[in-house]
């Protein structure tokens, strides 16, 4: 079965007694891996029990694809079930995923992390096309769905947040969700059980994160502004962000000036354009956005947003290094705002 997001958390609190593997895929490692947890946490008590747990890596499937099955069809010494929990990239696991669905799992769950896939990979078919499996679609947050955690975490602790704070916690945050939660948690214990944050306190507690963000990384490259990208960069790969996530997150920025630029071509007022941009953007870095319209042209926009797609394409091929990859991409496409000159 498929999953619809609108559908997964209740899918997860709630996993149906039919259903005994469960697929995990999209381009939300942080995601993935708190709801591979969440999952791992409900079939089997302790999830570091060797008795009942049997961890797999892409690797060790692809060598040997009869192991996810004969791994299901070992006995749980110290649980109703055996755990199956598999990590890998996704097209490696597809014939284990086929070899163990041929067998009986009445007494397993299998759980299978897969980073590297679309919604249209054979491996995410196989798993809604099966009556006793589902694929759950893991992709970055949207403002909807990081208002949501943050109301959940700042509720849960009795925080107060005033509008525009809230508003700059998901403008800042969003390409991981256990990157988003983490920093969430932080605000909290800035604040204290009972306490409130303001704008400012936000701007504050992410001043350094702020600069490791996708947004504020793509706005260096917009303005053309070669010491801030590399000083962002840097800062983003010393804290192991994911070089596919930084691209696709700076593909969303340039996507959204795009469609501004369109507008804006067509006779919407620039100032106007901007404030109708979804997700919004807000309202303390509209005045940039808009100034970063009179710049690029929508041909020059569209040309950034696929070289881009080329980046994250020559990522996930590999091969090479990946931060020199998507920094290459970027200081291009700030190297052609310079050129622009206007």
């Amino acid at each position: 079965m498929k999953v619809a997001t609108r559908q997964i958390k209740g899918f997860l609190s709630a996993i149906p007694q039919n259903i005994n593997a469960v697929l995990l895929h999209g381009n939300d490692l942080g995601m993935i891996s708190e709801y591979g947890a969440n999952i791992a946490g409900h079939v089997a008590p302790d999830i570091d029990d060797v008795f009942s747990v049997t961890r797999l890596s892409g690797e060790q499937v692809s060598g040997d694809p009869a192991l996810i099955g004969d791994s299901a069809q070992s006995i749980a010494m110290t649980a109703e079930r055996r755990l199956v929990w598999v990590r890998g990239k996704g097209t490696e696991l597809l014939s284990g995923c086929k070899t163990a669905f041929s067998q009986s799992l009445d007494s397993a769950f299998i759980v299978v992390e897969a980073t590297d896939t679309t919604s249209r990979h054979a491996l995410v078919k196989l798993f809604e096309n099966a009556d006793h499996a589902a694929a759950v679609g893991c992709y970055a947050d949207s403002a909807a769905d990081l208002g949501a955690v943050l109301k959940e975490i700042t509720t849960r602790d009795g925080i107060s947040i005033d509008r525009d704070a809230a508003a700059l916690v998901i403008q800042r945050l969003g390409s991981d969700r256990a990157a988003s939660r983490q920093e969430m948690e932080k605000l909290a214990l800035l604040a204290g059980p009972g306490g409130s944050l303001g704008y400012d306190d936000v701007a504050a507690a992410l001043g350094d994160s702020g600069a490791l963000t996708t947004t504020d990384i793509a706005m260096a490259a917009a303005d053309g502004q070669i010491d801030r990208l590399q000083h962002g960069l840097e800062k983003a790969w010393s804290e192991s962000q994911n070089a596919v996530m930084v691209l696709r997150g700076c593909q969303g920025y340039f996507r959204q000036l795009l469609g501004a630029s369109r507008a804006s071509q067509a006779g919407t007022p620039v100032a106007q354009a901007v404030k109708s941009l979804r997700p919004p953007v807000h309202f303390r870095l509209q005045d940039k956005m808009a100034a970063q319209l009179r710049v690029w042209t929508p041909d020059s926009l569209f040309d950034a947003v696929n070289r881009l797609q080329d980046a994250e394409l020559s990522v996930k091929q590999g091969g090479g290094n990946d931060e020199i990859f998507a920094g290459q991409a970027l200081l291009g496409i700030c190297l052609r705002r310079q050129k622009s000159g206007r």
